[in-house]
């Protein structure tokens, strides 16, 4: 379970190490990178999280796999991590530093679900519209769900924009059992 203090203190102190050395986008795709392979090798993540292998074990590995491929400052991040016991919390502080450099850029994070994929020209025409609207750059991430029918769903922030077919009959058959039961009040009001 991640404490999400932790979690933050930790990526707002590499955060501003990177934004005072210029290497925000640089730490960030290191941090993708390390947690891309967190989720996709099951025995590299066993062997990180695993209470049993040591701090200095664990340490060695990282620096024989990353030291030539990540920033100093990730690697740095990786060794206080991991002599603070706090391998399991990485991926949480990928998230937070993504979360860091997109308030700093000023950008909204957008899901866009859909009933099918949208091409590239819809996904950019869509992208170019939200950001319009909401007079930010928009990073968008897309997502296809078929029970939707057709249309549109995007939540950005604390918001839903509902354009699906299914939120469109629902709302639909809610506004004419609305009028039914108006109606049916009504007829029995005047007798």
């Amino acid at each position: 379970m991640q404490d999400s203090r932790i979690v933050r203190r930790y990526a707002q102190a590499v955060f501003g190490a990177a934004a005072q050395y210029d290497v925000i986008a640089a730490v960030e795709d290191d941090l993708n990178g390390i947690v891309g392979l967190l989720e996709a090798d099951s025995k590299f993540r066993h062997f990180l999280l695993a209470p049993y292998t040591s701090r200095e074990e664990k340490a060695k590995v990282l620096d024989r796999l990353f030291s030539d491929r990540v920033t100093a400052l990730t690697m740095q991040l990786l060794r206080v991590m991991l002599e603070k016991g706090r391998e399991a919390e990485i991926t949480g502080v990928r998230d937070e530093f993504v979360l860091l450099r997109r308030e700093r850029e000023r950008i909204l994070y957008a899901v866009v679900t859909s009933a099918e994929p949208l091409d590239d020209d819809q996904r950019k025409r869509l992208i170019a519209k939200l950001s319009s609207v909401m007079n930010k750059k928009v990073d968008a991430e897309f997502h296809v769900e078929p029970n939707l029918v057709g249309g549109v769903k995007v939540a950005f922030e604390s918001y839903v924009l509902d354009g699906t077919v299914r939120e469109t009959l629902s709302k639909l058959r809610d506004r004419l059992r609305h009028d039914l039961l108006k109606q049916g009040a009504q007829g029995t009001g005047s007798e």
